[in-house]
Formats: C-alpha cells, structure tokens, sequence
C-alpha cells in the first residue's frame, strides 16, 4: 500500500487544499457529534434531562460529516469500486474505463448538486427552521450538502478532464489518477 504522500492526485492544488479542509471540517464535525452524544447521555443519566434538539443537531452534523469528503476520496480513487470486470480488462482499456467511469460520475452529480442548490436558495428565502426547543434554521445543514457537492463536480471534472487526456494519449501510458500496488 502506498503512502499518502506518494499518491498522485491530479488537478490544482487549490482544489487539493480546498479537500483537505473539509475533510478537517468533516472530522471536526465527526468529533463534534461524539461530544454531542456523550453530553446527552451524561445530562439525561445523571441531570434527567437531555439537550436541546440534539438529535437535528447529530442529523445536520452527519450530513456533514459524510457529504464533505465525498471529492477528497474520488481524487485518490479510494471510493468502492467492483473490479470484478475491469480487472479482466487489458491495460489498454483501463485508461478509457477510468474515463468512463469519471464521465458518468460527473454527469449523475450535477442534478443532485443542482437539487441542493434549490433546496438551500428555498430554505434561506423562506426562512425554513427545525421545529424544536432551539428553532435551528436549516440553511447550514444545506449549506455543507451544496458546498460539499459543488467540489465534488469540480472534482470529477478535473477527473474527466485527466482521465480523457490519459485515454487520448495511448493505453501504455498510466493514468495520472491511477497508481500502481
């Protein structure tokens, strides 16, 4: 297995930084939850009672958490992948399944950032907030889902950008997103 280090991740590098700090963001929202949860269960074991509208703060915070990474792990190419028929593919054709494959991520991507785009507008013109003790408006909540995945199209474009150049050049050639075990 490789190090961090040694994986090439195409594209700018303000893109890269812009990943590395919403994962730190994601992580911070991880560690945020933990901190969450062990409050309410302390407060309601031993106060008897529990925090304000815990349970919209986990959920918002989730969303986060899970959303945020989302372009980070598509440019290391660490996200799920089935291998059970591009394994048996020659190398030739690697280049244009990674094409493909960063072709159709791309376009399935943009309805849904478009969907959160039109949900978080919705939400910030009506003013839309949780009903709960705290009455949290639901806009940052939409606010990270939009953000998290408008990097992840700019990444998957720069993935289509470089896995076309890859594909374009030859099949000999190792596409700058692949990295060899």
């Amino acid at each position: 297995m490789q190090e961090q280090s040694e994986i090439s991740v195409p594209g700018p590098k303000v893109l890269q930084n812009v990943e590395g700090a919403l994962v730190a963001l994601s992580a911070i929202c991880i560690l945020g939850i933990c901190a969450l949860i062990t409050t309410a269960i302390v407060t309601r074991a031993v106060f008897g009672w529990s925090v304000p509208d815990s349970v919209v703060i986990v959920r918002e915070l989730m969303i986060t958490c899970v959303i945020l990474p989302l372009s980070y792990v598509s440019a290391q190419r660490a996200h799920i992948m089935v291998e059970v028929f591009t394994s048996l593919m020659s190398d030739k054709a690697q280049p244009l399944l990674d094409l493909l494959s960063s072709v159709v991520g791309f376009l399935v991507l943009l309805p849904i950032a478009y969907g959160g785009y039109l949900e978080l507008t919705s939400a910030v013109e009506d003013g839309a907030y949780f009903f709960g003790d705290l009455e949290l408006p639901e806009w940052p909540g939409l606010t990270a889902f939009f953000v998290g995945y408008v990097v992840f199209v700019v990444r998957m474009a720069t993935l289509v950008f470089y896995d076309g150049l890859a594909a374009f050049r030859g099949a000999t050639a190792i596409s700058p997103s692949r990295t060899e075990n």
